[in-house]
């Protein structure tokens, strides 16, 4: 049996990176994370299942831009995810920025615009 895709998930909010992997985790991927830290986020990049992240920008006393760097250079996708209403993400104005609170909906549309929900497999 093969693991599914895996999603990092970054976010410093403790409830809200909790909803995020429970949401991630109910369209049948693996969720590394919720990890708060761009230290801890780039640990698990070499993760041999990981196909895309989430990244919340404002992690603190830190943002997440090293870590959308290395997803970038990659070529692992990646989506911010944001409370604040204006962002300057100067380098990844082209990147996806969905705002908080997001629904489990706009999370999901994110996600398989660019990978398709793994499906599951007929018992033997």
């Amino acid at each position: 049996m093969t693991s599914p895709p895996a999603i990092l998930t970054v976010e410093d909010a403790f409830l809200v990176g909790l909803q995020l992997k429970r949401d991630v985790e109910s369209f049948g991927f693996e969720v590394l994370g919720p990890v708060a830290r761009a230290q801890e986020a780039l640990a698990l990049l070499d993760h041999p299942n990981l196909v895309f992240a989430i990244l919340d920008i404002n992690l603190g006393e830190e943002t997440s831009i090293p870590v959308a760097t290395a997803l970038r250079d990659r070529g692992i996708p990646f989506v911010f995810i944001t409370g604040y209403r204006s962002v300057d993400v100067a380098g990844f104005e082209h990147t996806e920025v969905i705002r908080k609170p997001a629904t489990t909906e706009q999370i999901l549309g994110a996600i398989t615009k660019v990978i398709p929900p793994p499906t599951s497999s007929p018992t033997d």
